[in-house]
């Protein structure tokens, strides 16, 4: 009890701690509200009204329904230009795309003569310019198709039906939301929890509390307790009240067993954080210590890349030591699949397994430096 009794005491320390520090705050609000919504609606590599240029030299109305098949919402409606216009169009970044109909298409098309429809590409916008340039072809394919044989029926041996499970409309801000809010948990408690020990040192107060009855486990549980306690509820703020009701992105799943994954996914990278805490003695040392594993953290996590795009090597490196890895699994079958605990207890298991060796190294790590 007297060993709780502490824990809670510094605890509430560290509390008074964060809401004194009006930066930090700030900080948090901003990067579990506006950061989520800039990274995952406004930066997005989707075709949206990509903007088009048509060169129409064969003016016959099969071009005409070809220009007219480009429209909103992949595309924006298409300017008709000359080719000297057109080029410097794209020269200037106006146009990302321009589709030339040469002379006598419909004519050669009708007569059984091989025609040729050219698509220009402006590649500096490599996502959106490779997309475009599919969905385009795709469009076009099927509008020939239609114009040429509108009356001949259709005899498929196959008929291939396409079901889009969980993201029906393939929205990548559905995607981008979850995972940009995930990515923010893994900063923010990286950079806390060692900034919380870092700042004791350099303010000098780590002495006052090691004058006190008080063992290095007290200290490591509450620092871990108060940071672990506000990421953990502004990010369940943020889920419920950011990405669910402002953006509208369903959440399939049960937010009390995200909760609880959730929170032994803090509780690993917060020792993860006092670990790396302990080998430094400056806030500058620490950040450069910090900012590869955050960054190796996320982009091998599964949650900007696929993990099975990755090597096998790779793929069984981080399912071992990163509890990153396992959180995004876990996050996406609960919020995207709508998971039960029979299906993502293995993925909180080794985020346990991994939090528990974290505390049990940052502890020994932790009474060194004491000692030091």
């Amino acid at each position: 009890m007297r060993s709780l009794r502490n824990i809670l005491w510094l605890t509430g320390k560290e509390l008074r701690a964060i809401r004194g520090d009006r930066v930090m705050l700030v900080l948090i609000a901003y990067v579990f509200t506006v950061a989520v919504w800039l990274v995952s609606n406004a930066a997005s590599t989707e075709v949206d009204h990509l903007a088009t240029a048509v060169v129409d030299e064969d003016q016959s109305q099969l071009s005409a329904r070809l220009a007219d098949a480009v429209r909103p919402p992949l595309f924006a409606p298409p300017v008709p230009m000359t080719a000297p216009e057109a080029a410097a169009a794209q020269r200037a970044g106006k146009a990302i795309l321009v589709l030339t109909i040469p002379p006598d298409f419909e004519r050669d098309l009708r007569a059984g003569r091989a025609a040729t429809l050219q698509i220009l590409v402006d590649a500096t916008a490599v996502a959106q310019a490779g997309n475009g340039a599919s969905f385009l072809r795709q469009t076009l394919t099927q509008e020939l198709a239609q114009a040429m044989a509108p009356r001949a029926p259709r005899h498929e041996a196959v008929n291939v039906v396409f079901r889009t499970a969980f993201n029906p409309n393939l929205t990548s801000a559905w995607f981008g939301a979850v995972m940009q809010l995930m990515n923010n948990v893994t900063i923010l408690m990286l950079i806390l929890s060692g900034a919380s020990m870092i700042r004791e040192r350099e303010h000098g107060t780590i002495e006052h509390v090691l004058v006190m009855p008080v063992r290095p486990h007290e200290i490591v549980a509450s620092k871990i307790i108060a940071t672990g306690a506000v990421i953990l509820a502004a990010s369940l703020l943020s889920l419920v009240l950011v990405v669910k009701a402002a953006m509208g992105v369903p959440v399939a799943g049960s937010l009390l067993l995200y909760a609880c994954g959730a929170a032994v996914y803090v509780v690993a990278v917060a020792s993860l954080g006092l670990l790396l805490a302990s080998f430094t003695r400056t806030m500058g040392q620490f950040g450069l210590l910090v900012i590869p594993v955050i960054v190796l953290m996320i982009l091998l996590s599964g949650g900007m890349t696929p993990l099975e795009s990755m090597p096998g090597w790779l793929q069984g490196l981080m399912r071992a030591v990163s509890p990153a890895t396992h959180f995004v699994i876990f996050a996406q079958a609960v919020l995207y699949r709508g998971a039960g605990l029979g299906l993502v207890w293995p993925e909180m298991a080794m985020m346990a397994g991994m939090a528990a060796v974290a505390v049990a190294i940052v502890l020994i790590r932790f009474r060194k430096v004491l000692a030091g």
